[in-house]
């Protein structure tokens, strides 16, 4: 028996969260691509010069101080079970639902920023029936210079 892949659950990872859907509905929400690649912002860790002692009562030996940067990512909480608040995404006139973990603020801010490709603006609407929207979608900024 073959399985519907628009059928199945799959969640996208934003700042403060995360919202899951099936694949479908994601898709129709977010454009085929769901989201547009995400970019990282960098930091600089600072390691200070300092003696280290492997065992107790033996030698010690100096480690020098460096400094690494670290690429950060958008990430979000892990969606066990049925984790999060169930919401639902008003697409023409039927509603669909997903669940979002994270607060409504930190989706907004997601959804404001459009860092998607769907072609339809988005209006949700929290468990207790609070409507946020619409939001619409920032086409990526094409570098090829054709």
């Amino acid at each position: 028996m073959a399985v519907d892949p628009l059928a199945k659950q799959i969640s996208i990872g934003f700042e403060g969260g995360a919202i899951s859907a099936t694949r479908g509905l994601l898709q129709a929400l977010f454009g085929p691509t769901l989201t547009n690649p995400a970019t990282g912002t960098s930091q600089q860790v600072t390691r200070n010069q300092h003696p280290r002692i492997r065992v107790i009562g033996g030698s010690s030996t100096d480690v020098q101080a460096s400094i690494t940067t670290r690429i950060k990512y958008p990430s979000g909480s892990s969606n066990g079970g049925a984790g999060g608040e169930p919401i639902r995404f008003v697409l023409g006139a039927k509603e669909w639902t997903a669940r979002l973990t994270g607060s409504h603020s930190k989706f907004n801010e997601f959804l404001e920023a459009g860092n998607w490709t769907g072609t339809q603006s988005i209006l949700w609407k929290s468990e207790k029936g609070k409507s946020y929207g619409p939001f619409i979608a920032t086409p990526p900024i094409n570098t090829n210079s054709n």
